[in-house]
């Protein structure tokens, strides 16, 4: 075999994924931009989650909170720019209460660390320009320089003699003795071929299609990704405002996303959002329309009073990889090794979505222990 291993995907699950593997075999990430992270994981809110929103027991929530622990950590550990600085999620007015009751009682039930309600008291004092009628506080929720890591763990890959090629595209992947044949194509249209005993699957958006270049039907897996886009508007003149916390809405009723929620970046600047849109076609488009300017508008001014229209301007836009059209923050994770598909050796990670950027040390635990 060319390598141990083949790792398809140089964001930050793939990269995570690969670090942890390259310490004991040989690896080879194939990415096809042309450099990492250069999809979902550098067009998010870079927040270290604590693992509060989603159903308890399951792959999201675990690896949230071992992730954490995990990223902040490394992050530690190689002097990689953080903020750990937390985040309210507030009750806006009295019908919002309930739901943020039954949040704090599933942060509870998985054992989130550092969650707590807080007195309005104490989020006038810290957040005096925020209008609430009851909040949590979330202890463990930070912020992470994404690039930062993501280029920290490319050098740890090849620190540990193994390698990360981009321009590459994989086209297929055929099972052969011991291991795979995997068909891959460069950015001038010529082809070639590498041999492996295992290949790891992290291609984010377009991973279902990867696990069905391998002959796997996905719609009868439950593979097929579908794409949710989500916008992000910028405060135009920060010093305008002053805050030193992330601000949550409780998340709307029907679970689809967070809320356009206040984040900050370790440069000073804050932004808004995102929101959430599920794409009827799987366009990777990241135009921030103007006509979304009034939605924002509305949705912050509920928690911002003193914003004004004009102080906020269009400014980058995501894509998420959901195994549900009209998605839920329930589905979880599908993180699978396919012997069961006749495809020993193939491991596929597919809708991994928020908080993939926070568990994705986690994730490359649970990889590694798939791997003999």
């Amino acid at each position: 075999m060319d390598f141990d291993i083949v790792v398809i995907g140089a964001g930050a699950v793939g990269l995570a994924i690969a670090r942890q593997l390259s310490v004991n075999h040989t690896v080879l990430v194939l990415e096809r931009n042309t450099s990492f992270g250069m999809e979902t994981s550098s067009r998010s809110s870079e927040v270290i989650h604590a693992g509060i929103y989603y159903p308890a027991g399951s792959i999201k929530s675990k690896l949230c909170i071992r992730g954490n622990l995990l990223i902040y950590d490394y992050c530690q550990r190689k002097n990689i720019p953080f903020k750990k600085c937390g985040k309210y999620i507030i009750a806006i007015d009295e019908n919002e209460i309930e739901r943020l009751d039954i949040l704090y009682t599933k942060a509870k039930n998985n054992k989130v660390n550092g969650i707590r309600y807080a007195d309005i008291e104490e989020l006038q004092s810290q957040e005096p320009n925020i209008k609430a009628c009851s909040t949590l506080f979330s202890e463990s929720t930070g912020i992470i320089d994404s690039h930062s890591f993501m280029y920290s763990m490319t050098a740890d890959i090849i620190n540990n003699k193994s390698d990360i090629v981009y321009n590459h595209i994989v086209k297929k992947i055929q099972k052969i003795d011991g291991g795979f044949n995997v068909i891959v194509e460069t950015t001038d249209g010529q082809l070639f071929e590498i041999t492996a005993k295992y290949v790891i699957n992290s291609g984010g958006l377009d991973s279902d299609l990867i696990a069905e270049s391998a002959g796997i039907d996905i719609d009868k897996a439950g593979y097929r990704i579908f794409y949710s886009k989500g916008h992000y508007f910028k405060l135009n003149n920060c010093s305008k405002f002053n805050f030193n916390h992330l601000i949550y809405p409780v998340p709307p009723l029907d679970g689809s996303c967070l809320g356009i929620h206040l984040t900050l970046d370790l440069n000073g600047a804050y932004r808004f959002g995102p929101d959430v849109l599920d794409l009827k076609e799987r366009v990777k488009s990241y135009d921030v329309p103007e006509e979304l300017h009034s939605a924002f508008y509305e949705a912050i001014k509920r928690y911002l009073p003193a914003l004004e229209y004009d102080d906020i301007s269009p400014d980058y836009a995501g894509l998420r990889p959901r195994l549900v059209n009209a998605g839920s923050l329930d589905k979880d994770f599908i993180i699978h090794e396919e012997s069961d598909k006749n495809l020993k050796g193939l491991i596929n990670l597919v809708g991994i979505e928020s908080p993939g950027l926070t568990a994705s040390l986690a994730i490359a635990e649970v990889v590694e222990r798939m791997v003999e």
